[in-house]
């Protein structure tokens, strides 16, 4: 019997939790890979384009599913944040354990989500929705974008087709996010990163390379991150485990960017003795788990970061994948460019040391990939 059916543009490392965690589950998302097959009972490629999934396609898959297994539930990850009518559309056909189309809304309309920040005098960049007189100091973004893609200077983007984005300021600082799990009135913060940026795409100046994961002791402003996430739980009803987006500016002041109201990517490093597929799926039933205790057991730090393709590679049969690759891509499947191939994993005790193992190890399969690639 199968438990669960996680549908998200990459399911890898929610179905490695729920495998973890004893489930059986399938998986529909858009990079079929070999780690999520080695470890689902089955792996439905998705199309996905637009910013969104293929409605027709996806209603049909789940469709399928169900005629195997009627009780199944549905599992949300990324990739409806820009259509979240299709989650309305979805809980029509099984139950589905994800936050609903209004609560996305709130969180990422602009207008909804600053406004409500103002409300409790949260700290936010200044934003408009039209082309402000000052290109240089701001960032045009997407509405429900994700992953950096979406994210540009103004004034290196034209006027043209300026429907469902935003112009938003952009603050210097650093940028770090916040782990947590909500059950719809309160929270409790699992685990704090420091995000990493790839810098090898010039019309993708922010694209989203990945996290290293931070030791609380040395994490500032906890208690007001820990304050805000409350308040943003409290007004919207927000549950699951879920990611808040930050900056501390060169003032030390918090300015928050955005919420992502379904499992971050970066939940896995923070994955120690207890599953967080299991305290996911508890906020959903009004549950909410403590599970700081398992986040302050180590001293080292946790990161990852994505490989994107330069140009197309085509993946050959005779690559070696090293034991600190995941997401690894199917033999014989050729990478767009700017797509992820896949990604790298580090652990050490210090912040320079992850990050100089991370970039070091994208720098090495690159070469393996680029090696047997030519050789082929």
């Amino acid at each position: 019997m199968v438990d669960f059916l996680i549908i998200a543009r990459s399911a890898r490392a929610i179905a490695a939790s729920a495998k973890r965690a004893g489930y059986k589950v399938n998986v529909a998302d858009c990079f079929n890979d070999e780690d999520t097959k080695s470890f689902s009972e089955s792996v439905y490629q998705l199309q996905f384009h637009d910013d969104d999934f293929e409605t027709e396609e996806l209603i049909k898959h789940i469709q399928e599913v169900i005629s195997l297994y009627p009780k199944i539930k549905l599992v949300i990850g990324s990739g409806f944040e820009s259509n979240p009518e299709q989650l309305n559309t979805l809980s029509g056909i099984a139950p589905v354990l994800a936050n609903n189309k209004e609560l996305i809304i709130a969180l990422k309309d602009p207008v909804k989500f600053f406004g409500m920040l103002g409300k409790y005098s949260i700290l936010y960049p200044d934003y408009s929705l039209s082309r402000p007189i000052n290109l240089k100091k701001y960032l045009k973004k997407s509405i429900g974008g994700t992953g950096g893609v979406h994210v540009n200077w103004c004034d290196q983007t034209n006027s043209e087709n300026e429907v469902d984005c935003y112009f938003q300021e952009y603050i210097s600082g650093k940028v770090l996010s916040a782990v947590f799990l909500a059950n719809g009135t309160c929270s409790n913060i699992v685990g704090f990163n420091q995000q990493l940026q790839s810098k090898d795409f010039t019309e993708m100046p922010f694209l989203y390379q990945g996290a290293i994961s931070l030791r609380l002791d040395t994490v500032e402003n906890k208690e007001i991150i820990e304050d805000i996430i409350n308040k943003i739980t409290a007004e919207t009803g927000l549950k699951g485990l879920c990611g808040l987006d930050y900056i501390v500016n060169e003032g030390g002041e918090v300015v928050v960017l955005e919420v992502n109201p379904r499992p971050p990517a970066s939940f896995e490093l923070h994955e120690m003795q207890q599953p967080l597929f299991d305290a996911h799926l508890a906020c959903f039933d009004g549950k909410l788990i403590d599970l700081a205790s398992q986040s302050e057991c180590t001293q080292s730090l946790r990161g990852y970061a994505i490989l994107y393709a330069k140009e197309n590679m085509l993946i050959s049969d005779k690559v070696k994948w090293p034991n600190w690759v995941k997401d690894k891509p199917k033999f014989d499947s050729v990478i767009p460019a700017g797509f992820p191939i896949c990604t790298v994993h580090a652990e050490a005790f210090s912040l320079d040391k992850v990050k100089s193992m991370l970039f070091n190890r994208l720098d090495k399969i690159e070469t393996i990939i680029f090696a047997e690639q030519n050789a082929a």
